[in-house]
């Protein structure tokens, strides 16, 4: 995905059986980074931003009468989440879930709270989709996002607020909860586009019948990997996210034009994996064509060369009888005779193949 991923740690990953029966907390991804925390305090005349290292902190620098953005970046240390998570009341189920990057996505209502799990995706050109797991906490006053690396998915957002541009400084909570539910709306976006872009290079080259496309069929099937991991995680949130525009808490009415916004969003990207799917269907069944077709082009020069020789080797068979007595053979010019009979047969199945448009 980025940089900072690319050269993190990397553990094996774990496995949770039974979250009921354990009640433990347990990172099942695999970057292994020092879990950091920044906290954004903001309303609409002042906004301080500090990075923190201890819950204690972050705690003791919520402003029960400001906005608080806690971004927290790094997932390993499961004790720190969990201390935040308990100091947030927030459900052990809630912190399993934050936890398991294998979660699908889901949106879901508690006490003044709303939990929205979901995955960003990215990728360096050349290597294979990557995702990474995100979850947004929404609390009166306070949004907390946990993501797995330092990749800073919401800059724009940091930035907007820093500048005090938009609207964001002069909203409630729910306003930034939206727009970093969009940010990652718009990521889906921009992979899809950045994915049938893909597909219409492959299909045009596709088109190309008499190249060699021995390098296409790998990539559809990658693009076919990837677009299965891209439906098994925007698909459950779009079919979660209209709990958002009914009566979800934290929720002001006046706000669920955004959502809504978000929401149409959302409809476009599941269009675009549907479309998906059809274009990978039939860029697979152009491949097969294509490999059809190149396999009658072969058969066919094979044809023609087989013409040419058929009567070449007849004459080689004639003349290669052992019979006694052959007038060729004591011919002085026999020999010459014999060739320039070939070549000129040669030559004359090859006029009449052209003629024929056989190549």
């Amino acid at each position: 995905m980025g940089n900072n991923q690319k050269t993190n740690k990397r553990t094996p990953r774990i496995r949770q059986h039974d979250n009921l029966l354990y009640e433990t907390l347990q990172y099942t991804g695999n970057v292994v980074i020092e879990t950091l925390f920044t906290i954004t305090t903001f309303d609409a005349k002042t906004v301080d931003k500090h990075n923190y290292h201890t819950v204690s902190d972050v705690i003791k620098a919520i402003d029960d009468n400001k906005t608080n953005w806690i971004c927290v970046q790094g997932l390993a240390d499961t004790k720190k989440i969990e201390k935040l998570c308990s100091a947030l009341n927030v459900p052990v189920l809630w912190a399993q879930d934050i936890l398991n990057v294998r979660h699908i996505s889901k949106i879901e209502f508690s006490q003044q709270k709303i939990l929205t799990i979901l995955d960003i995706f990215g990728s360096n050109i050349g290597e294979p989709l990557g995702k990474e797991h995100i979850s947004l906490l929404l609390m009166p006053n306070t949004v907390v996002s946990f993501q797995e690396t330092t990749n800073n998915y919401f800059q724009h957002i940091q930035e907007a607020i820093m500048a005090n541009s938009g609207q964001v400084r002069h909203q409630n909570t729910d306003y930034l909860y939206n727009l970093l539910l969009s940010r990652v709306v718009d990521n889906y976006l921009a992979i899809l586009d950045h994915q049938r872009d893909e597909m219409l290079t492959m299909e045009d080259t596709l088109m190309e019948f008499t190249g060699n496309h021995t390098n296409v069929g790998r990539d559809i099937q990658n693009t076919r990997k990837d677009y299965l991991l891209l439906r098994k995680n925007i698909l459950p949130l779009c079919s979660e996210f209209h709990k958002l525009l009914k009566d979800a808490p934290l929720i002001i009415p006046s706000n669920h034009i955004y959502y809504k916004d978000t929401y149409d969003h959302l409809e476009q990207v599941a269009q675009l994996i549907e479309n998906a799917k059809e274009n990978i269907a039939a860029l697979v069944d152009l491949y097969m064509a294509n490999n059809d077709l190149r396999m009658n082009h072969i058969m066919s020069r094979l044809t023609v060369l087989s013409a040419i020789f058929i009567p070449l080797t007849f004459l080689v068979g004639v003349w290669g009888m052992n019979f006694k007595f052959m007038p060729e053979l004591n011919w002085t010019y026999g020999y010459l005779f014999a060739w320039g009979t070939m070549a000129i047969t040669a030559i004359g199945v090859i006029i009449w193949l052209w003629r024929q448009k056989w190549f």
